[in-house]
């Protein structure tokens, strides 16, 4: 992979950079000059457009954020030291990154592509728990209630409370094992589905480098599966991510990088989290040399992508992204609402619409109920952000605003209850991996809502 030919060049960086004080990193780089760019550049939230369709304010957005990204750079946790890259080498990090890579193998091999705001072109469709904590006996059948919908090109998996019975602690034996076991059921879940080839993210049962890289190794997760490294908010890495990027980058592995803005912290309100985003997926590019990069927001209180503030945030920043590179950039969604509930299935909605017209190559479902509620996920909520996915692919952003505008206005009196719903045992028939009689009717009943909203679910 062409791209990654700089990670000696990375590693050097991060031991031979300015030497910086973790604290002084957030206060005196981050959050000022987040600050002065957003003003700079005129960047300023507006309510009335959760899916704007101003180019200018993307192109703005864009530019805030490669300045951000060449000024501040990326802190090295391990080192104290900052890796820094001038602009232009930024630039020529977007021209040489990949336009699109492939994910699973044979048959089962999905190619993700960039796209452009207002694209009618194929969006990457990735279902899963998200490292939502399970226990063994349920892995498989959690995780087959996503790799059985064919609208779902990805899986992404849960992340195991037991090896073998046993805690998984971190940084010994058991993670290893943990990841080994995560690998073993794993494969059992495509194979069941019928899509051995499919592409697994993984590792999830990986809280240090230990598991990525034992269980993505020889008869473990293969190079075709999608292998994470996350990035500390805000823009921080460590040896033990660096370790999982090294590690990927020498098995030829796809990589995918994420970045998680706090809205409120040191980025600020909605327009610092939109610049974040865009500064945060460039230096993905360029330190971890990630074939996929992701964004999921996450408000302070809420726990959840779905508030106003955050879908315009999420929805420029992909705008800004997807009109000036071809990043294949995506956005996972964190909506507040859980299994069983309604609210869930309209933030599902109103996040994919927005996303898929502002150009991202992926969409991921789903932190449900905030991603922070044991065994509260589900499949169907990830087939539902699939198909209106599909349907909205081409949909002008004009329209898209509209379609999301009426469905916050159905979901947001709900959110600060959050209502976190159900667990998946109470959902789904754990026996047969299908939706209850009640949960399947809730979905039916919310299809057809958005079919009479003018979402062509029902031409798919």
């Amino acid at each position: 992979m062409r791209h990654r030919s700089r990670l000696v060049d990375v590693l050097q960086r991060a031991e031979s950079g300015p030497i910086t004080a973790e604290a002084d990193f957030e206060r005196k780089l981050v959050a000022p000059v987040m600050k002065r760019l957003v003003k700079e550049h005129g960047i300023q939230f507006d309510r009335a457009a959760l899916v704007p369709g101003d180019d200018d304010l993307a192109d703005r957005v864009f530019q805030a954020g490669l300045e951000f990204a060449a000024e501040v750079g990326m802190f090295c946790q391990s080192t104290s030291r900052r890796i820094l890259w001038s602009r232009q080498e930024l630039e020529q990090g977007l021209r040489f990154c990949p336009g699109s890579v492939t994910l699973g193998a044979r048959n089962d091999a999905v190619v993700c592509a960039a796209r452009k705001p207002d694209d009618d072109r194929r969006v990457t469709v990735v279902g899963g728990a998200y490292g939502n904590p399970v226990p063994e006996h349920l892995f498989v059948p959690v995780m087959l209630s996503y790799a059985q919908e064919p609208v779902v090109d990805v899986i992404e998996n849960a992340t195991l409370e037991t090896v073998y019975g046993r805690p998984i602690k971190a940084d010994s034996p058991w993670e290893i094992l943990g990841g080994w076991r995560e690998a073993e059921l794993s494969f059992e879940v495509v194979g069941r589905a019928g899509r051995p080839g499919m592409c697994i993210g993984c590792v999830e049962t990986s809280p240090t480098a230990l598991a990525e890289i034992s269980a993505s190794s020889w008869g473990g997760f293969r190079t075709t599966d999608w292998h994470h490294v996350a990035t500390i908010s805000e823009f921080k890495t460590n040896y033990d991510l660096l370790n999982k990027v090294t590690h990927t980058t020498r098995i030829g592995g796809a990589m995918e990088s994420y970045y998680n803005p706090i809205y409120g912290g040191y980025v600020g309100g909605a327009e610092g989290v939109a610049v974040a985003i865009v500064a945060a997926l460039i230096l993905l590019n360029q330190v971890n040399m990630a074939d996929t990069c992701c964004t999921r927001p996450d408000h302070p209180f809420l726990g959840s992508n779905t508030t106003a503030e955050l879908l315009w945030a999420m929805s420029v920043g992909m705008q800004a992204l997807s009109r000036n590179t071809r990043l294949l950039v995506g956005a996972l969604a964190g909506p507040a609402g859980g299994p069983g509930t309604r609210t869930l299935l309209y933030e599902m909605a109103a996040f994919s619409v927005a996303i898929v017209s502002s150009g991202a190559a992926m969409i991921q479902a789903a932190h449900t109920a905030g991603g922070s509620i044991p065994r509260h996920i589900s499949g169907l909520e990830a087939r539902l952000c699939g198909e209106v996915t599909r349907a909205a692919a081409g949909m002008p952003r004009q329209q898209a605003n509209e379609l999301a505008q009426r469905l916050y206005a159905r979901y947001a009196p709900e959110h600060a209850s959050k209502p976190i719903g159900q667990e998946f045992s109470q959902v789904y028939n754990v026996e047969t991996v299908q939706p209850t009689p009640e949960w399947q009717g809730l979905y039916d009943e919310v299809w057809g809502e958005l079919v009479q909203m003018g979402l062509p679910l029902d031409q798919l």
